[in-house]
């Protein structure tokens, strides 16, 4: 199975990384066969679409990568081992960072629930069996964004990595408001300690330009590739965009809605502007 898709700049004139880690929806026969999830199941709890929405940031100097499996089956926007123990069967032989609020959900990098909060195996996995799972899967993507994020930093003298994200417009676990108190676009900086303060106003006011609300890290700080690609001393930024299904899609039918070119013009005049206006920002 191929792990992702990757579309490098036709003139390379930034060092921006678009990254959309859940919006694959392949999956290995073995898996399926182990789940107790439909495969619609499966594929809704993932961020169905936004590699489309992102796909012509390449026209503009850009990198865009996207996972090709679901999110169901591996997440890489986790921290490797971030799991829960009682998952697995035999012995685990790894330390688990098991007391994070993401496990507590159930939503560790091999997640227990599906978006419905149900159950995704009929049974415990074998810890070996994630164990390979994580090093065939979810290791390579992280050597890439690496790679990607630095072959090119010391000519740019700068990195930023933009993870690209869905949430359903509707109540979803975590959340206390109703949906119509729900930001169109929410952007999560880690409470400003990933990303410089400018991109972040920028990125906020050309959403808002488009007269779309944006708000700011709740419920969506970012997540492991936001903090872990991070370092804003030494020029390395990291932004999450987290864009509400219905601006795009069918969230029922799961399928692109009339809205959809509309708002990947949107996208698509924000990729252009970034990368004319982000040497001045930075």
């Amino acid at each position: 199975m191929k792990l992702y898709s990757l579309k490098k700049a036709h003139n390379k004139t930034n060092n921006i990384i678009y990254n959309s880690p859940h919006s694959g929806e392949n999956f290995p026969e073995e898996f399926l066969k182990s789940v107790k999830s439909s495969l619609h199941t499966l594929k809704t709890s993932g961020d169905s679409f936004v590699d489309q929405l992102f796909e012509d940031a390449q026209n503009n100097g850009s990198v865009l990568i996207a996972n090709q499996y679901g999110r169901s089956f591996i997440d890489t926007n986790r921290e490797a081992y971030e799991l829960d123990p009682t998952m697995f069967s035999g012995e685990i032989t790894k330390p688990l960072s098991d007391e994070s609020q993401k496990v507590k959900l159930g939503y560790g990098s091999i997640a227990k629930y599906s978006y419905t909060r149900e159950d995704i195996y009929n049974d415990k996995i074998p810890f070996n069996e994630a164990v390979n799972r994580l090093e065939q899967y979810y290791f390579p993507i992280h050597q890439t964004l690496e790679q990607l994020l630095n072959e090119q930093f010391d000519k740019f003298g700068y990195s930023l990595l933009i993870d690209c994200h869905s949430m359903p417009s509707y109540g979803f676990i975590g959340r206390k408001k109703e949906a119509f108190d729900q930001a169109d676009i929410i952007l999560g900086d880690r409470h400003s300690k990933s990303c410089n303060g400018k991109l972040t106003d920028y990125i906020t006011q050309h959403f808002q330009n488009h007269d779309l609300s944006v708000s700011h890290n709740i419920p969506f700080a970012g997540g492991y590739n936001t903090d872990h690609y991070s370092d804003v001393r030494n020029n390395k930024h990291a932004i999450q965009i987290e864009i509400k299904k219905s601006l795009y899609m069918n969230e029922k039918k799961r399928c692109p809605n009339k809205f959809f070119k509309p708002f990947k013009k949107i996208i698509d005049e924000l990729t252009y502007h970034l990368d004319q206006d982000i040497p001045q920002l930075l």
